[in-house]
């Protein structure tokens, strides 16, 4: 599938999840018997508009075919091989909702993994088929997309034989469009949306931080004709274009902060607790490169391995040991809160408080937790001290009987 997928994927034999983006973590659910076959998924309208329609997208689970759920009870629709390139979707899978305040629609969610919900309002998303065949979602970051000018939005789940695992993510993008979800099943969760206007406060911090550090934070916030704020991309989504090229957006942004850390720990110790009873690894900068006391070696990051959590030192190796996976997890949160140069603790010693203090930091995600109430902005956005409430948004049973999708 050609996606601009940030989180979700699932490894077909099921069980776990996996991440096409360097988000890595095993979620536990209680014991008990496998998931069921289906579960009731609500869409909801809280706008201020009838005209909004929701898309489901993903594979379904046990044969790996892709697929989108059709309206009115009419079943899934499997993605067929086209004659060409970027052949137009020939079935219209768009799910039209109830009016604003009205009974949600509910349509029957079947078992599905690496899936997407989308919503569009006034107007439709336009999808495409490639050999493979593979579908091709939208590129909100791309001006030339057949979307680009649409207000939509997305979240992302996982449902698979052991839960149903749902999350709202700003990894790649804060749009006008905000989504709040609840599921429920043997326990009750939600997540909140973000407020009406918090794009447009997004946007305005990053556009003074461009005025402030000349970066191209600016860049970041993507308009209409007229100029309206359709939504605010991450930085990584920027950057990916230009990726190993001189003119990339944000290169070398992190070299100063970098060298600050590792010539901090160079003489002193950096300590990483794995969390979970699994230990703590202990750390020093040996030439170029940072060595803990297990073996696991980190070189230096650069703007793109930050950014993304996913390249460089942050590559997700499956075969690299669970001790480094979770190292690497929490070494990557540290850069992107720029805590780790002055706290050799991670990501215990490092208090919320003191998270994007530095004046060199991931100002996207600052950014969004300035204006949302939970909600990945990066990653790794799910390492948190222990003891902290959770700040990324997401929500999983293992017995899942409905998931409601609130668009607002």
């Amino acid at each position: 599938m050609v996606s601009r997928r940030s989180m979700i994927a699932l490894t077909a034999a099921g069980g776990a999840v996996a991440a096409s983006s360097p988000w890595w973590r095993t979620w536990a659910v209680p014991a008990a018997d496998a998931a069921p076959a289906t579960c009731e998924l609500a869409l909801a309208n809280d706008t201020d508009t009838s005209d909004v329609h929701a898309y489901v997208t993903g594979r379904e689970f046990g044969t790996d075919r892709m697929m989108l759920l059709r309206p009115g009870g009419q079943g899934p629709y499997y993605i067929e091989q086209p004659g060409s390139t970027n052949t137009p979707l020939p079935v219209d899978c768009a799910i039209p909702l109830n009016a604003p305040g009205a009974a949600p629609v509910v349509v029957t969610l079947p078992r599905m993994y690496g899936a997407r919900v989308y919503f569009v309002r006034e107007s439709k998303l336009e999808f495409f088929v490639n050999p493979g065949p593979a579908l091709v979602e939208p590129a909100f970051q791309n001006a030339n997309d057949a979307n680009f000018g649409k207000i939509a939005s997305f979240c992302e789940f996982t449902f698979n034989d052991v839960q149903l695992f749902v999350n709202v993510s700003y990894v790649d993008l804060v749009t006008a469009l905000p989504i709040a979800l609840r599921l429920q099943g043997d326990g009750d969760h939600s997540v909140a949306a973000l407020d009406r206007g918090a794009v447009e406060s997004i946007a305005a911090d990053l556009e003074a931080q461009a005025a402030a550090d000349g970066r191209p934070w600016d860049t970041l916030v993507m308009r209409d004709g007229g100029g309206k704020i359709l939504r605010v991309m991450s930085p990584q989504n920027v950057m990916a274009p230009y990726f190993g090229q001189p003119d990339m957006p944000f290169n070398g942004y992190w070299s100063g902060y970098v060298n600050e850390v590792w010539e901090h720990y160079r003489a002193n110790d950096l300590r990483i607790d794995l969390q979970g009873g699994r230990g703590v690894l202990t750390g020093r900068v040996q030439g170029d490169n940072l060595v803990f006391n297990d073996g696991s070696t980190f070189t230096k990051p650069d703007d793109r391995d930050i950014f993304t959590c996913n390249h460089g030192p942050f590559a997700n190796v499956p075969t690299d040991s669970d001790a480094k996976k979770a190292a690497l997890a929490r070494l990557a949160a540290a850069f992107n809160r720029s805590t780790v140069h002055n706290h050799p603790d991670q990501p215990n010693g490092a208090p919320v408080a003191d998270f994007y203090a530095h004046d060199i930091t991931n100002h996207y995600a600052r950014a969004v937790h300035d204006n949302s109430p939970i909600g990945y902005a990066f990653p790794y956005d799910d390492v948190t001290p222990d003891g902290v409430p959770d700040q990324s948004g997401v929500a999983f049973d293992g017995n899942p009987t409905r998931l409601t999708l609130t668009v607002t």
